[in-house]
């Protein structure tokens, strides 16, 4: 199991990390072009709204794992242990349960965006894999939620660092 989430925390990086660049060098490029030789990259918002996906996706389910997430612990001083994690549990399935649903509702998206062959307008690029992708990720998010039930912060044994 700690080779499965080592190579899913790598995947998801590498995702990330791809699109991160991939908007960069894009917006470079497209820039450069427009200014320097009045010829920008046709259909950059595009490529760059998809690339998002791919970065703001992949980075949902890496920053459940490691309880990564904002947290405001304004009254966190005035209560026990035993509270903050009933609150931390709670949180959890919450979440989780808010995940598991956008899995399901991005799934309902993905077959319809599938079944109707939407694409890009200008690229004519389709859109259901990436919907799919979506919801793929959520669902993940949503086993991490529930892994995270059970290991609160501090107590992982395989949370993987970000350097």
């Amino acid at each position: 199991m700690h080779f499965l989430n080592r190579a899913i925390v790598a995947a998801l990086k590498t995702i990330a990390v791809l699109g991160l660049c991939g908007m960069s060098l894009l917006t470079v490029v497209d820039a450069a072009g427009r200014y320097l030789l009045n010829r920008p990259v046709s259909g950059t918002v595009e490529l760059i709204e998809l690339l998002m996906i791919t970065v703001i996706f992949s980075s949902i389910p890496l920053m459940t794992r490691v309880h990564g997430h904002i947290t405001v612990d304004s009254f966190s001083h005035f209560m026990s242990p035993a509270v903050l994690r009933a609150q931390d549990r709670l949180a959890a399935v919450i979440a989780a349960v808010v995940s598991g649903f956008l899995t399901w509702v991005t799934l309902q998206k993905a077959r319809s965006t599938a079944d109707y062959g939407d694409i890009t307008p200008l690229l004519h690029i389709p859109l259901a894999p990436f919907v799919y992708f979506m919801a793929v990720l959520l669902a993940l998010d949503a086993v991490y939620q529930l892994i995270n039930l059970f290991s609160p912060p501090g107590q992982q044994q395989d949370t993987p660092t970000y350097d």
